[in-house]
C-alpha cells in the first residue's frame, strides 16, 4: 500500500509496503540545480517484477527525455518495501 510519511529530516516522502517503481520527474525549473518531484507509479510483489515495470517506463520515457540535458532527464528507481522516498529532491547520480 503506497502511503505519505516524512523523512528522517522531517520532509514529506513517500513509501510503500511493497516493491515500488518511482518515476521522478523534472520540475521545469531552468534556475539553479535540477529537482525532481517523485511518485509511486507502481508496486510489485518482487524485485524482479519491479525491475520489469521499472524499465519498460524508462523505454516510454526514453523519446522525450534525449531531448533533454541529462541533468534534466527524468529517472525512474526500484525501491524495496518500506524504502522513504523523497517527494521533491535532487537529481539520483549512479553509483557503481
Amino acid at each position: 500500500m503506497i502511503r505519505d510519511t516524512t523523512h528522517k529530516s522531517q520532509a514529506a516522502a513517500v513509501t510503500s509496503s511493497e516493491w515500488h517503481v518511482v518515476h521522478a520527474r523534472w520540475n521545469g525549473a531552468l534556475e539553479g540545480s535540477p529537482m525532481f518531484e517523485r511518485t509511486i507509479v507502481s508496486e510489485h510483489a518482487d524485485r524482479k517484477a519491479a525491475r520489469t515495470a521499472a524499465r519498460s517506463l524508462g523505454i516510454s520515457l526514453a523519446d522525450a527525455m534525449e531531448k533533454r540535458p541529462l541533468a534534466r532527464r527524468d529517472q525512474v528507481l526500484v525501491r524495496k518495501p518500506e524504502f522513504k522516498t523523497l517527494k521533491h529532491a535532487g537529481r539520483v547520480e549512479k553509483t557503481v
